[in-house]
């Protein structure tokens, strides 16, 4: 397989109904001792979800790792009766999920925020996946195991898949390597200490843990046309926290030797919008300029959500990335 684009069709958004179609899958949460070196103890936890779909124990799990300023709420979204939920949609398709919490965000540990280093959270990361596949959650192994992620979640994967190898595949979403300059000195603008933060001022974060400002979260991640009045408020009531120390660029073409999609909104505000490298309403051009970050053994493929901004699973086009994404991983690791 040649790099190639994936089409998104759709020219409008559909309207979010107020059910949803998928069935409820069976979770449950585990919290597992992780390292942030390797060899090093295991000295943090690092908490997920397990989800199956009803009555099936399938050997491939998509390991599900959420972007920067959020948390696992964001594959399983609360809003929407399972309309924004990836978590349902992956497993109304066969798959098991594993939804994280990266540490220093969520339910898992929140050490100093300088000891969260790209290398760290990719060895918490790896011991997540290693358990995943000797079947320490509940003693059910996985053979197959696809990478989800978004935004940071993404960039974890390119530091974790090359220096590991243990996953079967990788979906990117919302981390498109051009950007625009002037939204990226806008978005630090909008940023700040968590402590500074109603939600977090009594939390006991260091310093070097930040989040967003009250009120900017809409304007940099969500696309107006595409954006339910209730979602955005969510997304500001669920928003989190990202160590300053998390992301380091890996080298460049990024070592990942297994196949790789990757997702993102045509209207994306730091990724799209503005940028000049490509042309997000093209994706032959994003696909051409993101051709020269990976490996031809990646055999790259590239969609593009119309009307979509950053966050592509909260936008009422989800249906329509979500088909995407799995249509994808059916090909290259189907559910079995």
């Amino acid at each position: 397989m040649t790099a190639t684009t994936l089409v998104a069709t759709a020219t409008a958004a559909p309207a979010a109904p107020s059910t949803a179609a998928e069935t409820r899958p069976t979770c449950v949460a585990h919290t597992l001792p992780v390292r942030l070196a390797d060899p090093g103890p295991a000295t943090q936890t690092l908490w997920g979800e397990l989800c199956y779909p009803r009555n099936a124990r399938p050997t491939t799990v998509q390991f599900l790792v959420h972007g920067g300023y959020s948390n696992h709420a964001y594959w399983d979204f609360p809003v929407g009766n399972g309309y924004y939920s990836y978590v349902r949609a992956a497993t109304a398709a066969g798959y098991a999920t594993f939804n994280v919490d990266l540490i220093g965000a969520g339910h898992s540990s929140h050490p100093l925020s300088s000891q969260v280093t790209s290398d760290a959270g990719a060895v918490a990361l790896h011991d997540a996946i290693t358990a995943l596949r000797q079947g320490t959650l509940d003693g059910h192994s996985f053979g197959k195991v696809i990478w989800v992620g978004h935004g940071t979640g993404s960039y974890y994967a390119r530091t974790e898949i090359p220096r590991y190898g243990d996953v079967d595949a990788l979906i990117q979403t919302s981390a498109l390597h051009g950007f625009n300059a002037e939204h990226v000195v806008s978005g630090q603008a909008n940023v700040y200490p968590a402590v500074n933060d109603p939600k977090f001022a009594n939390s006991g974060y260091d310093a070097g843990y930040i989040t967003t400002k009250p009120g900017t979260r809409a304007s940099m991640f969500l696309y107006p046309a595409t954006t339910v009045p209730a979602v955005a408020a969510a997304d500001e009531a669920l928003k989190d926290v990202q160590p300053t120390a998390a992301i380091t660029p890996p080298a460049v073409p990024h070592q990942i030797r297994v196949p790789v999609l990757v997702v993102g909104g045509a209207e994306d505000w730091l990724g799209c919008q503005g940028v000049t490298v490509y042309d997000c309403h093209d994706p032959a051009s994003v696909l051409a300029y993101e051709s020269n970050f990976y490996l031809p053994e990646a055999q790259l493929e590239v969609a593009l959500i119309p009307q979509t901004g950053h966050l592509v699973a909260l936008a009422t086009t989800a249906p329509l990335t979500n088909s995407i994404m799995l249509n994808w991983a059916a090909g290259v690791a189907a559910p079995q």
